[in-house]
């Protein structure tokens, strides 16, 4: 049997996605490799990474801008190019300044992909169908973070850090080969528009310039706080010109016809409580999913290979949640499922409240699979719930507006996290001292160890306790999300429409 249209259209988009998602976590394992065949710095070699979620950064506001222009197929299909080109020169870049451009130019098609291949599955799909299609779409973004270190470890280990470039370039090929053959073009994409809805001519040029260097600041900053504290100089620096260059976009953004990111999509209440609930969920959820593999790798000594075979469980947990959701949305609606998606995680926190330095990963499985079930249940109800109020004229705007400030808030809940980690831990190295003395004696190196861990994991039992106040307080406020207006409307009619088919053959034996 023949699938339809846009069932065939999400698989290619899925593929393209995977490749980019897998890409974004393989790389952070090899990076002392790198910089070990470089000869380099690893403050240096960093700025692969960093590189990437600048480049990521930049271009994910002004994607739905582009795309309402030039067509979602046209900016899918070159995101991809870009993305497996930038692939084969990092393979093969003769050092490491060259890698991090070619890095640059991958992020800039990685960064294009997410949103514009979910304002395409939007558009495609109905209320009743976009649970459903979102929850394939997610699946990669899933597997991604899952298996991305372990594959990246076993590669590097076994073969050669080059590996983890040129085992994209097959997969790149095929989806973009597919997505030029399967996706429609501009002309197409005029049928899933609404109707009578034009593209508007013209071009934003101040705000396009605007959100990219107010989000890149932004970004860069908050990432720097985390490592550097808040009251680092230079921190300061790009946090205020970054302020100033959002405030300066937000004035010229509001006073053009048709702007780059259309911050009136907030006047709309269950848009802006999606995406308020999205950027606390991405703040505590996903920035404490850093926390448990700092932990292992710092305490307990664990190779990121190893600490990434721990972490799996949890991704396959939130794959089986995923897919649960997209089925039970069109039954229980968004709203049942965020809260009690953030609940569950809540009840995780717990289990990663009462760390020991002889914690094993067999230990917080329990843990970490009802973590991975609640964020599964908590993600994709709150994307398709945010756009049910859009328009499909408007949906590459609200799908880049979405991804953008996601971007941010990701940003923040790894600085905020990470900063009240580092001043936890401090505070705790006069208890974790006692204890230590009383274990060890006055073994000098063996005591200052035993110092660090023991300071570290009440730390981490701190932070753990923090973010599991966070989700209660998250829990409460999914109470308050809108409802999908559109699903219930297409729900009325279809029951309409059953109530006319068993009243139609009563009519005709009358």
């Amino acid at each position: 049997m023949k699938l339809p249209y846009r069932w065939r259209a999400t698989l290619v988009i899925a593929l393209g996605l995977l490749m980019a998602v897998l890409d974004s976590t393989i790389v952070s394992v090899v990076l002392p490799q790198i910089a070990t065949a470089f000869k380099t710095s690893m403050g240096t070699i960093t700025w692969v990474a960093t590189g990437y979620i600048l480049a990521n950064a930049a271009i994910i506001p002004v994607v739905g801008y582009i795309s309402d222009r030039i067509g979602t197929k046209t900016v899918f299909l070159i995101a991809l190019a870009l993305f497996t080109i930038g692939s084969a020169l990092c393979a093969f870049a003769p050092n490491e300044h060259m890698l991090i451009a070619f890095r640059v130019l991958q992020g800039i098609g990685g960064g294009a992909l997410m949103p514009v291949a979910t304002a395409i599955i939007f558009r495609l799909f109905g209320p009743t169908e976009r649970a459903g299609a979102m929850s394939l779409l997610m699946i990669p973004l899933l597997l991604g973070p899952a298996f991305g270190p372990v594959l990246g470890g076993y590669l590097a280990t076994n073969l050669s850090w080059n590996v983890i470039f040129t085992i994209n370039l097959p997969i790149g090929v095929i989806a973009f080969l597919l997505a030029l053959l399967i996706l429609r073009g501009k002309a197409g994409e005029q049928e899933e528009r609404d109707a009578g809805e034009p593209v508007a001519k013209g071009f934003d040029v101040f705000g396009f310039l605007f959100s990219m260097g107010a989000i890149v600041t932004l970004v860069y900053g908050i990432s720097m706080a985390g490592a550097n504290g808040w009251n680092d100089r230079t921190v300061l620096t790009y946090l205020i010109a970054g302020g100033a260059l959002l405030i300066t976009f937000l004035i010229v953004e509001l006073r053009v016809a048709d702007p780059v990111i259309d911050i009136r999509l907030f006047r709309r209440y269950t848009f802006t409580m999606a995406n308020i609930l999205i950027w606390v969920t991405t703040a505590v959820l996903y920035g404490s999913i850093f926390l448990l593999p700092f932990f292992f790798e710092n305490v307990e000594g664990l190779s990121s290979v190893t600490t990434g075979e721990i972490l799996i469980s949890q991704g396959l947990a939130m794959v089986v949640s995923i897919a649960l959701s997209g089925k039970l949305y069109n039954l229980i609606g968004p709203r049942i499922l965020a809260v009690v998606g953030v609940a569950i995680v809540a009840v995780s926190m717990i289990g990663f409240t009462h760390l020991t330095i002889t914690t094993t990963g067999a230990d917080v499985q329990i843990w970490l699979i009802l973590r991975g079930l609640g964020m599964g249940l908590v993600s994709m109800p709150l994307q398709t719930v945010g756009v049910s109020v859009i328009s499909n004229k408007q949906m590459a705007k609200a799908t880049s507006l979405m991804s953008s400030t996601q971007t941010v808030f990701s940003a923040i809940g790894l600085a905020v996290l990470t900063t009240y980690l580092t001043q936890h831990a401090a505070a705790h190295a006069q208890d974790g001292a006692a204890t230590c003395i009383a274990q060890l004696g006055s073994h000098a190196q063996a005591l200052h160890t035993c110092i660090a861990q023991q300071a570290l994991t009440m730390g981490m039992n701190d932070t753990f306790l923090f973010t599991l106040i966070c989700c209660l307080g998250s829990a409460v406020l999914a109470i308050f999300l809108g409802r999908d207006r559109a699903l219930e409307a297409a729900r009325a009619a279809r029951q309409l429409e059953k109530q006319d088919e068993v009243k139609a053959p009563a009519s005709i034996g009358d």
